[in-house]
């Protein structure tokens, strides 16, 4: 299993915001889309109830009509659909943002891995936090960064300057100019 990392001070919650708020946004307008869709639907059957429920009662006084549906009951109901409404963004919000953040902050570390490798510092390795995803590709890319170690030493181009800079030193002074 890779390494546990320490865990993130409050200044770095967002690993990536741009990737996190866009994620985040693309399923909150999906998310508002059904609720919307679903919210006109129930609109359009209570209105369909209530013009069937009109027509049994006769009811001829327009302001009889609406003082029957808008009661005490109706504005309970209104008002607890709201709750459900805003308690369910909450939670959607806390959702995305966790996701993204156990996705996007392994993501960030494997690409800086990455540039570190191409870099030739074959010693570095991958650190996530044990509640992160991508633990398999992490162990992967670390017995990878293992494997060129062994191959081609801890630092290949710091190795490779060392080898030049000895083999200047054991050159004796004389052919070095020639």
């Amino acid at each position: 299993m890779s390494e546990s990392r320490p865990r993130r001070k409050k200044k770095s919650v967002l690993i990536e915001p741009f990737k996190q708020i866009k994620f985040g946004l693309y399923v909150f307008a999906v998310s508002v889309a059904f609720i919307l869709a679903s919210g006109f639907l129930f609109v359009m059957a209570f209105r369909e109830q209530y013009e069937h429920v009109m027509g049994l009662f006769n009811i001829v006084d327009e302001n009889m009509k609406w003082a029957l549906v808008t009661n005490d009951v109706f504005t309970t109901n209104a008002i607890r659909i709201g709750a459900v409404f805003a308690a369910y963004l909450i939670i959607l919000f806390t959702v995305v943002f966790r996701l993204t953040h156990r996705y996007y902050g392994p993501l960030v570390s494997i690409e800086r891995f990455v540039e570190e490798i191409k870099r030739g510092n074959y010693g570095q390795r991958v650190k996530i936090r044990e509640r992160d995803e991508l633990h398999q590709l992490v162990d992967r890319l670390n017995s990878m960064a293992d494997v060129l170690e062994r191959r081609h030493g801890r630092h290949a181009k710091e190795t490779i300057k060392e080898h030049i800079k000895e083999t200047i030193k054991a050159t004796p002074k004389e052919t070095r100019g020639k």
